[in-house]
């Protein structure tokens, strides 16, 4: 009866057929990335071969929130239930479900009824040295004389909360002028995005950028880096701006309140809270001291 729940389980069983022409048995371990594929996985694995499943987020909070937006029915109770049931069942399917932070360990214990000594928190690890040597890179990106930049990479979808940041950004416009913000990234949400920075009379102050692979690189031509996501994990771009000694401005969702700790190493602000976002950029863009400690 709900079309998401559909290609969901049509999806599964086809994983599940092709993981089988694999020759599991011939695996000493195997690892998986998500509750889906753990369920699939367990539902074919032989029985002597261990499984371990790394959990980067909950699947069945970010389908709640897309049912609320993009995917909303007259069925979408039932895919909520269908994706709860689901997100349990794939916590605990493997012998080991290995989490980034305690926002998913708690979430996963309290709302998904996960027994605590099924679950491991090992924050991600990062290749410092190789990010070094990638921030050393050219690129063709160079800041505009005179003017400040905020940037934010990731995807261009709803949960990114791209939408509100250039919200916030046309505020900051109509109290000051010596910034650009650049967005790195695609998705699905990019031809909107543009329409409404049009609409805001942003052009020429925020810049679509696309798909980069010299990130690393832009961020030695930046000042602030923004996180306004409505659901987060641990995100590698947050990791990789903190490296690089840049203010971050992110919401209090998920595992970034572990990440950013606010007033010393970077601010907090509310999901969707556009004037809380306008606040903190203005606040870093004014205070050179504050943007510096923060960054340090």
């Amino acid at each position: 009866l709900n079309e998401l729940v559909e290609y969901t389980e049509f999806q599964r069983y086809f994983f599940e057929l092709a993981a089988v022409y694999l020759g599991l048995e011939e695996y000493d371990l195997i690892h998986t990335q998500d509750v889906i594929s753990t369920a699939c996985i367990n539902r074919v694995r032989s029985q002597n071969t261990p499984l371990v499943a790394t959990l980067h987020g909950s699947v069945a909070q970010e389908i709640s929130h897309q049912l609320q937006s993009i995917h909303k029915s007259t069925t979408s109770y039932m895919a909520k239930k269908y994706y709860d049931e689901l997100e349990q069942l794939g916590a605990t399917s493997s012998d080991l479900s290995i989490v980034a932070n305690h926002w998913l360990e708690t979430t996963l214990v309290e709302e998904f009824t996960v027994p605590q000594s099924q679950l491991r928190v090992l924050h991600y690890g990062f290749d410092t040295e190789e990010f070094i040597k990638q921030k050393s890179l050219p690129t063709l990106m160079e800041r505009p004389k005179d003017k400040k930049v905020i940037l934010f990479a990731g995807r261009l979808v709803n949960l990114k909360g791209v939408h509100y940041l250039i919200q916030a950004l046309a505020k900051l416009k109509d109290v000051r002028q010596d910034w650009v913000c650049w967005i790195v990234g695609d998705g699905e949400m990019k031809t909107e995005l543009k329409l409404l920075t049009k609409s805001l009379k942003l052009d020429e102050y925020v810049y679509f950028l696309g798909s980069r692979d010299d990130v690393p690189a832009i961020l030695t031509k930046t000042n602030i880096y923004v996180q306004p996501s409505l659901i987060e994990n641990q995100p590698l771009s947050l990791i990789e701006a903190q490296l690089s000694g840049k203010p971050s401005i992110v919401s209090n969702v998920g595992g970034l309140p572990e990440m950013v700790e606010h007033n010393v190493t970077g601010l907090i602000v509310e999901p969707e809270d556009v004037y809380g976002l306008f606040s903190g950029l203005n606040r870093i863009l004014s205070d050179n001291v504050l943007a510096k400690n923060l960054g340090e």
